[in-house]
């Protein structure tokens, strides 16, 4: 039996228009990265671009975060920004399920690469104890940048003019504790960073908000800021729960800025110092080569 050329019309469109209101009651599913992505970082993955096609729609979000597809290792929740510690060394899959009030879920995964741009190597200075350093790769539209920092604390031989550790392994793991004048002094190459040159490794560790538990974590691509605490009026404080970074900035003639991480906090501050305190330091030094 043939069907009437207008009855399959007809059926034609009441199919089109039931996928098409199947489709639109689903929401939208969209989720980024705040910042770049780097192993054991913190970093907030961001759904606030999902959607819903319906109008006064409410929607939920659930992660997937080490992107097995079998358990999701979130609740439910209606904030579509969540904190996580980056899971992947190289690369990895991140799931997101979104739903909508009726319960229709969206879902999507996506596939994220860890920055790896970076060598750690001896570096040569003037000082009598040597250090390691850190250089950065960075590829920017008009020049490339290699970023060096000290991978460690600076740790000089004893003197009464600064503090070190009475014992070896605190002396490897927190340097020596000086202060401002001395510290600003150290090589002729490498230098104190300033303000600026924290605030661009605050920036590239995720911000203020998560710069302070990203510089501290033990990842080899990280600072890996331990927290020594300062010596003032004599007495060590902190010891454990702050460092303290000078900066080559002074306040006045009397104080200078430092960069303060705590164990306990994934925030990063800049705090004024008494020259005389006697604080942490990590030296740095930058090279551009400008395309042609």
């Amino acid at each position: 039996m043939k069907t009437h050329p207008i009855l399959t019309l007809i059926l034609s469109a009441v199919l089109i228009a039931s996928c098409d209101r199947e489709e639109l009651t689903s929401p939208v599913a969209v989720f980024s990265t705040q910042t770049a992505p780097r192993y054991m970082f913190k970093l907030k993955l961001d759904a606030s671009g999902s959607f819903s096609t319906v109008e006064g729609d409410y929607l939920e979000y659930r992660w997937d975060l080490n992107g097995d597809h079998m358990d999701w290792e979130t609740d439910w929740s209606s904030n579509p920004v969540i904190t996580v510690q980056f899971p992947y060394e190289n690369n990895g899959y991140i799931g997101l399920q979104v739903k909508n009030r009726s319960g229709n879920i969206t879902e999507l995964y996506q596939g994220f690469y860890s920055y790896t741009d970076y060598r750690i190597l001896k570096a040569w200075t003037d000082l009598a104890i040597e250090f390691r350093r850190i250089d950065y790769s960075i590829d920017l539209p008009d020049r490339f940048w290699t970023w060096v920092w000290a991978y460690d604390n600076i740790q000089l031989p004893d003197s009464q003019e600064w503090y070190n550790f009475p014992f070896s392994a605190d002396r490897a793991d927190y340097g020596t504790l000086m202060p401002w004048a001395v510290a600003n002094a150290l090589d002729e190459d490498f230098r104190l960073p300033s303000k600026n040159d924290w605030q661009k490794m605050i920036d590239y560790c995720g911000g203020a908000a998560l710069a302070g538990f990203n510089m501290q974590v033990k990842a080899e691509h990280g600072l890996r800021l331990p927290c020594p605490g300062i010596v003032s009026s004599g007495q060590l404080q902190d010891h454990g729960e702050s460092g303290y970074y000078w900066t080559g900035d002074e306040a006045d003639e009397d104080t200078a800025w430092a960069l303060k991480v705590s164990a306990d906090s994934n925030e990063a501050e800049f705090v004024i110092l008494d020259k005389s305190t006697l604080a942490s330091v990590r030296l740095m030094i930058e090279f551009f080569q400008f395309r042609q």
